[in-house]
C-alpha cells in the first residue's frame, strides 16, 4: 500500500523561491438556476489552494482583480496559503455568469474581463519558482510567459482552455470556441499539457481523441493531460492514450475547478515521484473531492487524497489498474519513488 506521509516539496525544492506559481486570472462565477442564483469565488488561482493542503508552502499566483472583488475572497485566499504579490489591481475582476435552463441546459456569457497578463506582471521573485502553472480563463495569459518561464529553467505546466476560447462581444459576450493560432511556437516550451477532451481536440484540429493526444504531444514533447469528466481522465504516454478511472465523491455538489485540482494534484505528485500515470491516478483521485463542494471549499490533504487513493487499488474488481502501476514502478529507472505500490 502506499504510505501516506508529507511530501512537502519546500524540503526538496529548497533551491527555489517558491514551489509554484499559478498565472490567470482569479473570477466571481455567478450560477443562476431556475430555483436560486449565487456568486462564488473561481478561476485557477483560488482552486490552486489545494497546493498548500498537499504540502506546498510558497505557491504564488498572479492575476488581475477589480473593486468588484470582494475583501472576503482575497482574505480566503491569503488564509489559503497563496501568496498575493502578483495580485495587481485593474478595473474589473473577471465575471463569469452561467445560466441554466429546466432542462439543465447552460448558456455562459462573460460581461467583464480583467486586464491581459504579461511577463512584466509577475514579481521577479516568481521567476525562482520550480513550477509555473498557466492557466488563463480567456486569453488572459500572454502565451510569451510560456516561453520566458522556460529561459528560467521554470518547468511549466499549461492549462489550454483560455486559449482555444474567447468571448463574442457581437453575441452578449458569450464564451466560444477559437483557434490557438500560437500553439506551434510555443509547444516546445511546455512539459504537461492539460485540457479536456474538447479542448484537445480544438488546440489539434482532430476530431479522434488518440489522434489529438498524439498530435498534442508530437507538437510539444510534453506530458498529456486530457480531463473528460464524469468519465475520469486520459494520459498520453508512450505512445499508448491511457485511461485514468474517475474516483467516486461522496456526493456531487459542483464540478467547477475539478480541472485546476487535478492539474496541481498532478504536479505536486509527479514531481515527488517522476511517475506520470501514478500522478495522473493521484490527481483523478484528488479532483473527486472538489466535486462535494460548491467553489473552492474544504480542500483534501494529502493523507485524505491517498486514503481514497488505496480503497481504490484495494478492490478485486482494480486489480488491473494495480497492475499498470506496478509495472510503471518497475519501469521507472533512475530513483526509487516515495511511494511504493505494493
Amino acid at each position: 500500500m502506499t504510505k501516506s506521509k508529507d511530501i512537502s516539496l519546500s524540503v526538496r525544492l529548497q533551491d527555489y523561491e517558491y514551489d509554484l506559481v499559478v498565472v490567470g486570472h482569479i473570477a466571481l462565477d455567478e450560477t443562476i438556476t431556475q430555483e436560486d442564483k449565487g456568486i462564488v469565488l473561481g478561476g485557477p488561482p483560488s482552486y490552486a489552494m489545494v497546493a498548500r493542503r498537499m504540502g506546498l508552502h510558497r505557491v504564488g499566483l498572479v492575476s488581475v482583480i477589480g473593486d468588484d472583488c470582494p475583501i472576503a475572497y482575497l482574505r480566503r485566499l491569503a488564509e489559503g496559503g497563496m501568496d498575493l504579490e502578483g495580485l495587481r489591481k485593474g478595473h474589473y475582476t473577471t465575471r463569469f455568469v452561467n445560466k441554466y435552463d429546466e432542462e439543465g441546459r447552460r448558456s455562459q456569457h462573460v460581461p467583464h474581463i480583467a486586464e491581459r497578463i504579461n511577463s512584466r506582471d509577475i514579481p521577479s521573485a516568481y521567476w525562482r519558482t520550480k513550477w509555473m502553472h498557466i492557466s488563463p480563463v480567456l486569453q488572459e495569459v500572454n502565451p510569451r510567459i510560456i516561453i520566458t518561464a522556460k529561459q528560467h529553467n521554470i518547468q511549466v505546466s499549461v492549462d489550454v482552455q483560455g486559449y482555444v476560447r474567447r468571448r463574442n462581444t457581437q453575441q452578449n459576450n458569450i464564451v466560444e470556441a477559437c483557434p490557438w493560432r500560437r500553439f506551434p511556437k510555443v509547444a516546445p516550451y511546455i512539459d504537461v499539457l492539460k485540457g479536456d477532451t474538447e479542448e484537445l481536440r480544438q488546440l489539434t484540429r482532430k476530431s479522434d481523441l488518440e489522434e489529438a493526444a498524439q498530435s498534442a504531444f508530437n507538437q510539444s514533447k510534453a506530458i498529456v493531460l486530457i480531463t473528460d469528466g464524469d468519465r475520469g481522465a486520459y494520459l498520453y504516454r508512450g505512445g499508448t492514450l491511457h485511461h485514468i478511472p474517475p474516483f467516486t465523491p461522496f456526493c456531487v455538489v459542483d464540478r467547477t475547478g475539478c480541472g485546476d485540482v487535478f492539474s496541481v494534484a498532478f504536479i505536486v505528485a509527479y514531481e515527488q515521484t517522476k511517475r506520470p500515470l501514478w500522478s495522473a491516478y493521484f490527481a483523478s483521485a484528488a479532483a473527486s473531492f472538489n466535486v462535494e463542494t460548491l467553489g473552492p471549499h474544504k480542500f483534501p490533504d494529502l493523507v485524505t487524497v491517498e486514503q481514497r487513493f488505496q480503497r481504490f487499488l484495494g478492490k478485486p474488481s482494480n486489480s488491473h489498474h494495480l497492475k499498470l502501476l506496478k509495472e510503471e514502478e518497475e519501469q521507472t529507472s533512475g530513483e526509487t519513488p516515495d511511494h511504493p505500490v505494493s
